[in-house]
């Protein structure tokens, strides 16, 4: 379970990080969002962090399967990668999806989403505290 647990905590400090980004950095934060989808190809830092994820959620579902499944494991290894899975169809595998997150400006557009992103890190942690 150690690792299913260090798989939510990491995806909710990523989360927190991130946000916080936003709201510390306004429309700056737009150079690095843009860097990340717009375009036609991933800057390496994307990639890179998106198979060490990939990999870690790799680990923790292969620890899931033999394991004594609660509500909180099911959550982060089967709910938590199919909104992943719609993220990706939205955004980061389609063109125009791309092109809403990249045309978001200003700093009130950030901090308002970075302020909005703050619960999903609270639900990963409590997630997280309550795998088995």
């Amino acid at each position: 379970m150690i690792f299913i647990r260090l798989f939510g905590f990491i995806i909710a400090a990523g989360v927190v990080f991130t946000s916080l980004a936003m709201m510390i950095m306004g429309g700056r934060w737009q150079k690095i969002e843009a860097s990340a989808y717009s375009g036609k190809r991933r800057p390496i830092w994307f990639i890179l962090i998106s198979i060490c994820l990939i990999a870690l959620y790799i680990i923790a579902f292969i620890n899931f399967i033999p394991s004594d499944k609660n509500w909180a494991s099911w959550i982060l290894m089967c709910l938590l990668p199919i909104g992943w899975v719609i993220k990706g169809i939205l955004v980061v595998f389609n063109k125009e999806g791309r092109e809403k997150v990249s045309n978001i400006s200003g700093d009130k557009a950030w901090i308002k989403i970075g302020l909005a992103r703050l619960p999903i890190a609270v639900l990963l942690i409590v997630l997280s505290l309550f795998v088995k």
